[in-house]
């Protein structure tokens, strides 16, 4: 099975160090061809020195940032841009993960400024969505990614894809049974042919608890077109190993 996209977000972990260690052994380990399948996104402040590595060593892996900042007319301190996320060498951006719309207090105001940054510089936009405990025992986990997507609305579909991330599932131990994610992933497909009036597919990923031991099952459902991949990704063997796995 072919992946189109698999993911490493680093969040707020790392180091010159250990972006040095984790590239080499991802060259190492990852034939070239399956490179880029994968994006790499490390803290905004280390994607100059990984571009730089990326470049050196001839590998096709894609770099991304984890955020980016929309308002140009009112720069804000400690922002980044997408003009300047091209500018260090990125291709692609998290936009709408759970920790920056619960902890950043990002509405969809800001979501779709920050979809209109990406998609004004090009940069490929992974737009997350995800549901809490509370809303998928009340049942209304479908309503509310639906809800979601509508954010999307007026935006090229080619130079976005979706990354379901269920909230409650994110950092723990836990994830959805395999028929669940099957089932939340085609919801969201027919969902976005609805949104951008389209009968193409678009890619959607999964994210929440992926490691070595579930990436294959979950990668093989029909409706997964990829995984993005958080504080496993930081061991550059078991990354590897993912990536192998499912790209073979």
């Amino acid at each position: 099975m072919s992946i189109l996209k698999i993911v490493a977000n680093w969040k707020m972990n790392g180091s010159k160090e250990e972006i040095t260690n984790w590239l080499k052994i991802f060259k190492n380990n990852v034939d070239l061809n399956n490179q880029s399948s994968c994006i790499f996104c490390p803290p905004a402040c280390y994607l100059d020195y990984a571009r730089k590595i990326i470049l050196d060593n001839n590998l096709t892996l894609n770099l991304g940032s984890q955020n980016l900042n929309p308002d140009q007319e009112h720069p804000s301190t400690g922002g980044i841009n997408g003009q300047m996320l091209k500018d260090l060498g990125c291709n692609h951006v998290i936009v709408g993960h759970s920790e920056r719309r619960i902890h950043f207090q990002e509405d969809e105001d800001n979501l779709v400024k920050q979809l209109s940054e990406g998609i004004q510089n090009k940069l490929n936009v992974v737009y997350c969505v995800g549901e809490t405990q509370e809303e998928r025992d009340s049942g209304l986990a479908k309503e509310i990614i639906k809800k979601q997507l509508t954010t999307l609305r007026g935006f090229p579909f080619h130079l976005i894809s979706i990354a379901y991330e269920p909230i409650w599932s994110i950092g723990k131990d836990t994830t959805p049974s395999l028929n669940s994610i099957d089932e939340m992933h085609q919801t969201i497909k027919d969902e976005l042919k609805l949104v951008f009036k389209t009968e193409e597919n678009i890619t959607v990923s999964y994210g929440g608890s992926v490691s070595t031991d579930n990436a294959v099952s979950i990668s093989e459902l029909n409706s997964v077109d990829g995984l993005l991949i958080g504080g496993a990704s930081l061991d550059a063997n078991s990354f590897s190993e993912v990536v192998n796995k499912i790209t073979r």
